[in-house]
C-alpha cells in the first residue's frame, strides 16, 4: 500500500467519523463510487470504532507511520528522516534533521502524479521559487526545492502548534466559537501574510483552516503556498497535456465537462487534490474561472464565519451540494449563530462572503484595515469594562488606604508641568491664505505674507497693518515670502518672487531682497538676484543665496542690513548647491543644507569662522524635515509628517545639540500631536518662549465636468470623490463611464475607480510606495503606473506596474529610470510608451512597452530639464506634444523623432501639466496666475480658453474622457494662517 493510499484512507475515515450517522452512507456513496476498495478499508475501520474507541486512532496511527512513511531512517541529501508527521492530498510530510545546519525540519514529498507531468513540475518549481524567494513571519517558509527518486520535495520549517482546524474544533460544548480577541489577533496575522504574498504576485488558492498553523506562540502561519496552483494543473492539464507555453497561457479554471463537479471528498478538493477545498472554495473557483487575489479573500471569509460561529459557512454532504450553495446560497448571519460578535466583524465576513468579486473586498490590505480598526475599538472597550470592574472591585480598599497614607504623612507638592499653549494669529480663508510669517525678536510682532500682499500683526492688541507695495511692482504681480527681523524690532527681510514660480521652485536669479517696516511706507530693495535665508541674531547680517544650481543655490553671502558690505562664506563643491543657512542663537555656529548633485540633502554645522562640519542630519532624515529651528537653550525643533496619515499631518520634534560642536546629545522627543494640518516657515522669539509657524493643509478632490464647444468650455462642474482625504485623477476607463484616481483614504496609497453615477469608488490595487502617472491601455484591460518604493538612497528605481482594470493581483512590468514619464494612446491605437532620461540627463528617450511583454523598441528622443518636462501623446498614437521647460514652447513630434510644430504659447509661461484633447485637434494645459494655477483649453493655433483656476501651489490638470463629452478635474485648495505655541 503506497503512502497516498494510507493519506487517503485516513482523510476519509476522520471525515466520516467526524459525519452525523444519517449522512455517512451519502458520503460514502459520493466519495467511493469510482473506489469500491476504499470504501471496503474505510468501512472495516468504522466498524471498529465503537469498540476500539481511543484505540483506534492509535492504530491508524501506527499503521500509517509503519507502512505510509517508508523513507523514515533514511538520509536525503543531507536531511536524516526521523518519522512521519502527517500526510493527505498535498502529499507526505516527515519530520528531518538538516545534518549542516543541525536543525530539524519538514520535508514535504508531493504525491506522484505531481511528478508525471513535466510541465506541472516546472511550473510547481518556478513557484516554489518564487514563494522562497521573500520571508515573512505569517508565511511558512520553504527553504528548499528538491527531488528524490523521481519524486519532487519541499524543505519548510519545522512548526510546533496546531493548525487552525484543530483550534476551531476544540471549543468544547456550550462555547462553540474562538474568543474574539483571539480571532482578530489570527486574522490580522493572515491577511497580513496574504497582503505580503499578494504583492509579490502569489495567489494560494487554498486558504483554509488546515492550512493556517498557529505556533505555540501564537503567530499563525499560512502553509502551502504555490502547492495549490500547482495541483491544479496537473489536474487540469493531465499526463496527456500540450507542451509549456508560459505562464500567460495558463488557465486557472478548466474548460467544460473537463472535470467532474462531484468529488471523491466534499471537503477535500474537486479533484481529491486540485483546485482548492471545495467547503472553502470561491464562486469562481467553482464555475472554474480565472482567479486572482479576491479568491484567497472569499475563503478567508469562509475561515473567519467558522472561528466566529464554530460552524462552517456552506454546508453539504456532496461536492455537487456544497457547489450549488457556495454559488446560490446565502450563510446564515453569524451574530444568529453567536449573538457576542460585534456587529462590525459581521460586517466584515459578510463583505469578504460577496458572491460578486467587484463587490468584495479588492486587496488584503484593505481587509486587514477593518480588522486593525475594530480590534483597537474592541481593546479600548475592553480595558474600559476591565478597569471599572477593577475600579468598583477595590473602591472601598482604595479609600481605606488613602485615608491611612494622608493620616500618616503629607506627600510632597508634585512638580509643575507645563502645558503647551497654541494661538492662532490669523483667520484667512483658503481664497486669501496666509503663505509665510516670522515673529520679531522680542515676541511682539509678527509680519507675514499673503495672497493678498505683505502684513504686520500686532500680536499683543490684535492689530494689522497692511505693507504698501513698492512702486517697482505698479501693473506687476509677486509672491512675498517673509524671512527675518533686524534687531530694532522694527523692521523685517523678505523676498520677492516672480509671479508664475512656484513656492518649490523660487530660484536667485528671479528673487529680490527687500526690506519691510512695520511703520508705514513700503519695504526697500536691498538686493535684486538673491534669495534671502535668515538675519543672523544681532540682526546685523542678512544671509542670502546667489547663482543657482542644480536644486538651490550655489553660493551663500552675507550683507549688512541695510544691503551694504555683501562678501561670499560658503560655495558649493561641484555640482552640488546650498541652501537653508542660519545661525546658531548664539551666532557663534551656522547650519545650512548641502544638497549633492542627485537632490540628496544632509544638514550640517561648523563654527562661523570655518573648521569641520558636523553632521547634524543624514539625508534619510532630511528628506523628512519641513524646517528646523534653533532655540537658545541648545534644542533643535522641526516639524516631521506622519507616515500613514490620510491628509496633510506633521508634528514637531525636538532634539538637544552641542552649541559648540554641533552634535547631537540626545534622542529625538516628540512635542506635538496634531493631526489635520502641516507646519513650516518657523521662526522663535529671542528668549525662546514663543513659537510662531505656518499651520496648511491641502485639500485635492476629483471634480468632473462636461465639455462643450471643442473642448474650449466647460458646465455643470461637481464634485466627484466626497470624502477629506487627498484624491487625484489619473486616467478614464475606456467606456467614459469611470475615472481612475490616486487616493490615501485607507492610510497607504491606493488606486481607485469610480462611475460617474457613484458616490464611493473601488479599489483596484493598494501598495506600499508612491504611486504616479496611472494609464489604462488602449484595450481597456490594464491599468499601468509608476510606483516609487519606499526606499533610501538617492533617486530610487521606479517601478513600472500592471494590475488588471477590475482590480486585483498587481505584477511590475520593468523597472524605469528615476522620473520616467508614462504614455498611453487610446483604441484602436496599441502604443503605450515610457519616457527615460539618458545618463547624462541631458535627453529623454521614448520607448513603447507592451503591458504583457514589457520593452518593445525606442521611437524618439529629445532634449529636456530634469524635472519640468510634461508631454503626452495623442489619442490616435501618432504624435507627442511635450514641453520641455516652465518657459519653453511646446513642441510636437512625429513617432518617427521629427519636429513637425512648435506653438509659442508665451501668455502660458510658467506652463506644466499637458494633455492630449480627445479629437487630438488641442490641449489641456496648466500655468500659473496669481495666487494659484489655472487650467486652460488651447488649440493647435496656440489660442486659449481659461477653464478652472486652483488657489494655492497645486497645479489642476485636466483628463479628458476617450469620448470627450467630459473632463475630470484635479481641483485643489489650500488653506494656511499663522499660529504660535508657547511653553514647549
Amino acid at each position: 500500500m503506497t503512502p497516498e493510499r494510507w493519506a487517503q484512507i485516513e482523510e476519509l475515515f476522520h471525515r466520516a467519523a467526524e459525519c452525523a450517522p444519517q449522512h455517512r452512507t451519502a458520503l460514502l456513496d459520493q466519495a467511493c463510487s469510482a473506489d469500491p476498495e476504499l470504501r471496503r478499508e474505510v468501512e472495516a475501520l468504522l466498524s471498529c470504532q465503537e469498540s476500539a474507541g481511543d484505540h483506534l486512532q492509535s492504530a491508524v496511527s501506527v499503521g500509517l507511520k509503519a507502512v505510509g512513511f517508508p523513507l523514515v531512517g533514511e538520509t536525503i541529501s543531507h536531511y536524516h528522516i526521523l518519522d512521519g508527521l502527517g500526510g493527505g492530498g498535498m502529499g507526505l510530510v516527515y519530520r528531518a534533521e538538516d545534518l549542516k545546519l543541525g536543525r530539524q525540519v519538514a520535508l514535504k514529498f508531493l504525491p506522484e502524479e505531481s511528478a508525471k507531468d513535466p510541465v506541472a513540475l516546472g511550473r510547481f518549481e518556478r513557484e516554489a521559487r518564487s514563494a522562497s524567494a521573500f520571508e515573512h513571519p505569517n508565511i511558512c517558509p520553504v527553504y528548499e526545492f528538491g527531488e528524490h527518486q523521481g519524486r519532487p520535495f519541499l524543505v519548510m520549517q519545522l512548526l510546533e502548534g496546531q493548525t487552525l482546524r484543530e483550534l476551531i474544533s476544540a471549543p468544547g460544548p456550550g462555547n462553540p466559537a474562538m474568543g474574539i480577541e483571539k480571532l482578530l489577533d489570527f486574522a490580522i496575522q493572515i491577511t497580513t501574510g496574504l497582503d505580503a504574498a499578494h504583492q509579490k504576485g502569489i495567489i494560494h488558492r487554498d486558504i483554509k483552516p488546515a492550512n493556517i498553523f498557529v505556533t505555540r506562540q501564537g503567530q499563525a502561519k499560512i502553509l502551502d503556498f504555490g502547492l495549490a496552483k500547482l495541483f491544479s494543473v496537473v489536474s487540469a492539464i493531465g499526463e496527456d497535456s500540450k507542451p509549456d507555453h508560459g505562464d500567460d497561457a495558463e488557465t486557472e479554471g478548466t474548460p467544460s465537462g473537463t472535470l467532474p463537479l462531484t468529488t471523491p471528498d466534499p471537503f477535500l478538493s474537486r479533484t481529491g487534490v486540485a483546485m482548492g477545498t471545495a467547503g472553502y472554495m470561491s464562486p469562481e473557483q467553482a464555475r472554474g474561472e480565472k482567479l486572482d487575489a479576491r479568491t484567497d479573500l472569499f475563503s478567508l471569509g469562509l475561515v473567519l464565519y467558522e472561528m466566529a460561529t464554530g460552524q462552517r459557512a456552506f454546508k453539504g454532504d456532496t461536492g455537487t451540494r456544497l457547489h450549488d450553495a457556495i454559488l446560490k446560497q446565502l450563510p446564515t448571519p453569524t451574530r444568529q449563530l453567536n449573538p457576542n460578535l460585534p456587529a462590525k466583524l459581521e460586517k466584515i465576513i459578510h463583505r469578504a462572503l460577496k458572491k460578486d468579486r467587484e463587490a468584495r473586498y479588492q486587496t488584503a490590505s484593505e481587509m486587514r484595515a477593518d480588522l486593525e480598526t475594530l480590534a483597537r475599538n474592541l481593546e479600548t472597550t475592553l480595558l474600559g469594562t476591565r478597569w471599572r470592574k477593577m475600579a468598583a472591585g477595590v473602591a472601598t480598599l482604595f479609600v481605606a488606604l488613602a485615608i491611612f497614607w494622608f493620616a500618616k504623612r503629607q506627600p510632597p507638592s508634585p512638580p509643575s508641568v507645563p502645558d503647551l499653549k497654541l494661538r492662532q494669529l490669523t483667520s484667512n480663508s483658503s481664497e486669501n491664505r496666509v503663505t509665510g510669517g516670522a515673529i520679531s525678536a522680542d515676541g511682539k510682532y509678527l509680519a507675514y505674507a499673503g495672497i493678498k500682499g505683505l502684513f504686520v500683526k500686532f500680536i499683543d492688541t490684535g492689530e494689522i497693518r497692511a505693507i504698501p507695495e513698492p512702486a517697482a511692482f505698479a501693473g506687476k504681480n509677486m509672491d512675498w515670502q517673509v524671512m527675518g527681523w533686524l534687531a530694532d524690532g522694527i523692521h523685517f527681510v523678505a523676498n520677492a518672487h516672480a509671479v508664475g514660480k512656484d513656492e518649490g521652485s523660487w530660484i536667485a536669479e528671479t528673487t529680490s531682497i527687500w526690506l519691510g517696516s512695520v511703520q508705514d511706507g513700503p519695504p526697500k530693495k536691498l538686493k535684486d538676484q538673491g534669495m534671502a535665508y535668515s538675519v543672523s541674531p544681532d540682526g546685523l547680517q542678512i544671509a542670502f543665496g546667489t547663482r543657482n544650481r542644480g536644486f538651490a543655490e550655489g553660493e551663500i553671502w552675507l550683507m549688512g542690513p541695510d544691503g551694504e558690505g555683501a562678501h561670499k562664506i560658503l560655495e558649493a563643491e561641484g555640482d552640488g548647491s546650498l541652501t537653508a543657512f542660519s545661525w546658531s542663537p548664539d551666532g557663534q555656529r551656522i547650519m545650512y543644507i548641502k544638497v549633492d548633485a542627485l537632490g540628496e540633502p544632509t544638514g550640517v554645522s561648523r563654527d562661523l569662522n570655518g573648521g569641520p562640519l558636523t553632521t547634524i542630519f543624514p539625508p534619510a532624515e532630511m528628506k523628512e524635515l519641513n524646517e528646523i529651528n534653533w532655540l537658545p537653550d541648545g534644542r533643535l525643533i522641526y516639524s516631521v509628517p506622519e507616515s500613514g496619515a490620510m491628509g496633510n499631518t506633521c508634528n514637531y520634534w525636538a532634539r538637544r545639540i552641542d552649541l559648540r560642536t554641533g552634535a547631537r546629545l540626545d534622542t529625538p522627543r516628540r512635542l506635538t500631536n496634531w493631526s489635520g494640518f502641516c507646519l513650516s516657515s518657523g521662526s522663535v522669539s529671542a528668549d525662546g518662549k514663543r513659537l510662531a509657524f505656518l499651520g496648511w493643509a491641502n485639500h485635492n478632490n476629483v471634480y468632473v465636468a462636461d465639455l462643450e464647444a471643442g473642448g474650449s468650455r466647460i458646465r455643470n462642474s461637481r464634485r466627484l470623490t466626497l470624502d477629506e482625504s487627498d484624491n487625484n485623477p489619473t486616467a478614464w476607463t475606456a467606456d467614459s463611464n469611470a475615472v481612475i484616481f490616486f487616493s490615501k483614504r485607507n492610510g497607504s496609497e491606493g488606486l481607485y475607480r469610480q462611475r460617474l453615477d457613484e458616490d464611493s469608488p473601488h479599489l483596484i490595487t493598494t501598495a506600499s510606495g508612491s504611486f504616479s502617472n496611472a494609464h489604462i491601455t488602449p484595450d481597456g484591460k490594464w491599468v499601468v503606473w509608476f510606483i516609487q518604493p519606499n526606499a533610501s538612497g538617492p533617486n530610487p528605481a521606479t517601478q513600472l506596474m500592471r494590475a488588471p482594470i477590475t482590480g486585483g493581483t498587481l505584477e511590475l512590468i520593468f523597472v524605469a529610470p528615476h522620473e520616467a514619464l508614462l504614455l498611453c494612446a487610446r483604441a484602436p491605437s496599441t502604443l503605450c510608451a515610457v519616457g527615460e532620461w539618458t545618463e547624462d540627463r541631458k535627453e529623454i528617450i521614448v520607448t513603447s512597452f507592451d503591458p504583457v511583454k514589457g520593452r518593445g523598441r525606442e521611437l524618439l528622443r529629445f532634449k529636456g530639464n530634469p524635472g519640468s518636462v510634461y508631454c503626452d501623446i495623442s489619442p490616435d498614437g501618432s504624435r507627442i506634444a511635450a514641453v520641455t521647460g516652465p518657459e519653453e514652447p511646446i513642441q510636437i513630434f512625429s513617432l518617427r523623432g521629427q519636429l513637425t510644430q512648435v506653438i509659442p504659447a508665451k501668455e502660458l509661461n510658467p506652463k506644466s501639466f499637458l494633455i492630449w484633447a480627445a479629437d487630438g485637434e488641442g490641449m489641456f494645459v496648466t500655468h500659473m496666475v496669481k495666487g494659484g494655477s489655472e487650467l486652460v483649453h488651447m488649440d493647435l493655433r496656440g489660442n486659449t480658453k481659461a477653464l478652472w483656476k486652483n488657489d494655492g501651489g497645486y497645479y489642476p490638470w485636466g483628463l479628458p474622457s476617450p469620448d470627450g463629452r467630459h473632463l475630470a478635474i484635479q481641483g485643489a485648495n489650500q488653506s494656511g494662517n499663522m499660529w504660535m505655541m508657547e511653553n514647549f
